[in-house]
């Protein structure tokens, strides 16, 4: 932009580069009347009106759930289930099961009481790998993980009431605290990395427990 009164020099430049500027717009001005025109539908024509959205999806119900569950409970159309939540979401009070499903928590084709089985089989060895995973850090490796990750524990979600109140003896936030160091002692190459906890955080607060909670963030 011109000053209000240019300096002899920025004057000079500024009227030779004027024609320039001229001639391009004005090219640009019969470009673009030319597109136009190539554009231009023929009379009497309009062009077809665009296809109507698809119908939205329901957020998916314990009743739509069931659908997609066959005898003894297994789950035989996991891509259909995957389909519906991918479009419609998940009634809240449905997440606590259908995140499991999402998460790869189960492996493929086991029964309702097979999964139960399962989960009780996975919280034992998530306690034996917490326990030992402690054990076998060296002090100074524990303290820094440690450190890194309460620096996000308390300072994740304290807003919501799952982790709301004093810090100090606070259930969840430990549970918070010991899945997330955990993770980092058993992934030592990724360790911790900031904003990990605003992942295992909803996980936590809709599952209510730590070593599933665990499993879905792995």
């Amino acid at each position: 932009v011109a000053a209000a009164e240019p300096i002899p020099e920025r004057r000079s430049l500024l009227a030779a580069a004027l024609p320039f500027t001229q001639a391009l717009l004005a090219q640009v001005g019969r470009t673009l009347a030319r597109a136009q025109a190539a554009l231009a539908w023929p009379e009497g024509y309009s062009p077809p009106s665009p296809p109507p959205p698809p119908s939205p999806w329901a957020p998916l119900s314990d009743a739509d759930l069931r659908l997609y569950l066959g005898p003894g409970g297994r789950l035989l159309r996991p891509h259909d289930l995957r389909l519906h939540v991918f479009h419609g979401g998940v009634e809240p009070g449905l997440r606590k099961v259908v995140w499991r499903y999402l998460l790869n928590v189960f492996p493929a084709g086991l029964s309702g009481q097979e999964r139960l089985a399962h989960l009780r089989y996975k919280a034992a060895e998530y306690r034996a790998l917490k326990a030992a995973l402690a054990a076998q850090a060296a002090p100074a490796e524990l303290l820094l993980v440690g450190a890194a990750v309460h620096k996000d524990v308390v300072r994740t979600d304290r807003g919501h009431p799952y982790f709301g109140g004093p810090e100090e003896g606070h259930p969840h936030l430990a549970a918070l605290q010991a899945l997330l160091t955990t993770f980092a002692l058993g992934h030592p190459r990724l360790s911790y990395c900031q904003g990990m906890s605003d992942v295992a955080a909803p996980l936590l607060a809709v599952l209510d427990d730590e070593a599933q909670a665990f499993l879905c963030f792995c």
